[in-house]
């Protein structure tokens, strides 16, 4: 990973790194197998499986990690103006949110970002419990979910890698639409901002991503020496 990693951050220094939408396929993304598990309720040293259940659990989520075909993207846009109401991006983009302006009060520029791993493990959940195999889907859908995280994961290694060459940080957490006090609405101007119809997703009328297991993201890019 690190090699790879190294290979882009070479390429992108050779670019334009602000105002350009960054596009990456086939995202090594590795699910935490602890975060698997807590999501299915699995609780070390109280949960006990039988061995019937060990062999459903390892086979589901190996066909699980199989499936997911993580994809992402990324884009750096620098703050316009920021007040004790709002944020505006140089992009246009207008965010109204106290719980965002928190987690940006120091950013100088933000970064907009999504992930998803496609529509294969998606239609093999809806199988699974179409098939009477409720048990099968929920632990594909597990390792789905923690996927697209681990996408976002490894999309921030990279960024934090390259913006510390600039005396720049990430910051610590990254804020989602329909988190907190930020409408599930605002994933449609990030969704636009980062034509993530060209990752072959798509938004429902209630804003909603499809593939179901994608996630869009916010994160603010700070000085170093600003950092709280």
């Amino acid at each position: 990973m690190d090699a790879i990693i190294k290979q882009m951050e070479l390429t992108f220094l050779a670019e334009n790194f602000y105002s350009k939408i960054k596009y990456f396929e086939n995202i090594p993304a590795v699910p935490k197998r602890n975060l698997i598990l807590t999501r299915l309720g699995y609780r070390n040293g109280v949960t006990e499986l039988n061995e019937n259940d060990r062999v459903l659990l390892e086979d589901s989520i190996r066909q699980g990690e199989y499936l997911c075909k993580p994809v992402g993207a990324y884009l750096i846009v620098p703050v316009l103006s920021i007040s004790e109401s709002c944020i505006i991006l140089e992009n246009g983009i207008r965010f109204d949110s106290n719980g965002l302006l928190k987690l940006l009060n120091n950013s100088r520029s933000v970064v907009l970002m999504a992930a998803t791993v496609g529509k294969e493990v998606v239609d093999r959940i809806s199988y699974e419990v179409s098939q009477g195999k409720a048990a099968a889907g929920l632990i594909i859908d597990s390792v789905a979910s923690q996927t697209a995280d681990a996408a976002l994961d490894w999309m921030v290694q990279l960024l934090r890698k390259i913006l510390v060459r600039e005396g720049k940080i990430l910051t610590k957490h990254r804020y989602s639409p329909g988190y907190g006090d930020l409408p599930l609405s605002y994933q449609e101007e990030i969704f636009k901002a980062l034509q993530l119809d060209r990752l072959k997703m798509s938004l429902t009328e209630k804003f909603m991503l499809i593939p179901e297991k994608s996630v869009i993201a916010i994160s603010g890019v700070e000085e170093k020496g600003e950092a709280v």
